[in-house]
């Protein structure tokens, strides 16, 4: 099936419609009816294919062609199903593999977006690509602004689920970083191609999406960092206040040693203790007990083990 782009005009063009640009081809193609009507272009690029098995970005230069696939996940869900889509650049055409039609929606939305020359496929591809990220660079830093909230919450103690969360969000990070890398790839194969066959605006485009896929690579490596330094600091509190709680059960039990002491002692049952016969032997000994709790709280007060 053709998709057909609104008529548009060069700067300048009459009211009549005269200088109007007229679109490269566009066609949506099944993966079967791509097989029929380009079976090498499929052997080589789409063996094998299947939407819902496919999990990479990747261009492929062959004779008379560009060809790969396309897996975008879903700001919704990064870690849910991606939007799948393979593609091939002819000469004079652009093909999209669409089971799912998901790529006829995109163009849809596209229809209002400035392009740079819908007569050349190439062109149309970049232009493509560049709507598909476009609006990205505003999700990671957004995904940045959740990654702060949840450093206020562990800093005001609020740690609930938070090994839950900090995992999904490293999952989600592993998720973007490896589709930016294969986008970065894709352009850089793209940007070459364009290079040997001498098409230099198109170098020069394809240089540009690789250097812009590039920075968003490099966001997503800092939210990384930025999620393994949280992930630290959330151990380091749990180790922080493991670490009371034996101070604390550490000087508890340095307190009731010397009473265990002195209550094990009299607690032998000897026939000759003359404390137990003597007239104020209770009181004598409840005296040195107290004398040894109040040196020892003198002895921690000193040393500042209580803080």
């Amino acid at each position: 099936m053709k998709y057909h782009w609104p008529q548009r005009k060069h700067n300048g063009a009459s009211e009549d419609g005269k200088n109007a640009v007229q679109p490269c081809t566009i066609e949506l193609m099944t993966a079967q009816e791509f097989q029929h009507a380009h079976p090498a272009v499929f052997r080589r690029s789409f063996s094998g294919y299947v939407y819902q098995s496919s999990r990479f970005c990747k261009a492929e230069r062959l004779h008379k062609a560009t060809a790969g696939t396309y897996a975008m996940p879903r700001q919704q869900d990064l870690t849910g199903e991606k939007l799948t889509f393979g593609y091939c650049i002819l000469e004079d055409r652009l093909i999209f593999l669409d089971d799912r039609s998901c790529v006829k929606d995109l163009l849809h939305q596209m229809e209002g977006y400035e392009m740079t020359d819908i007569s050349d496929p190439r062109m149309v591809f970049f232009d493509f690509l560049e709507f598909l990220v476009k609006d990205d660079i505003v999700f990671l830093q957004s995904y940045e602004d959740s990654l702060n909230e949840l450093e206020e919450d562990l800093l005001a103690r609020k740690q609930d689920n938070f090994e839950r969360r900090i995992l999904q969000v490293r999952k989600e990070l592993a998720v973007l970083g490896a589709y930016y890398e294969q986008l970065s790839d894709m352009g850089e194969t793209l940007q070459q191609e364009a290079a040997e066959r001498g098409w230099d605006h198109a170098e020069l485009l394809f240089g540009l999406y690789d250097n812009k896929v590039g920075r968003l690579f490099d966001m997503v490596q800092m939210l990384k960092e930025y999620s393994n330094q949280l992930r630290e600091l959330h151990q380091t509190r749990i180790d922080s206040r493991q670490n009371e709680i034996m101070q604390f059960l550490t000087i508890v039990t340095t307190i009731f040693m010397p009473l265990t002491l002195v209550a094990g002692w009299y607690g032998m049952n000897f026939v000759n203790m003359p404390e137990l016969s003597a007239p104020h032997g209770y009181a004598i000994i409840c005296l040195l007990c107290l004398v040894c709790l109040l040196l020892e709280f003198w002895v921690i007060r000193k040393n500042k083990w209580f803080r």
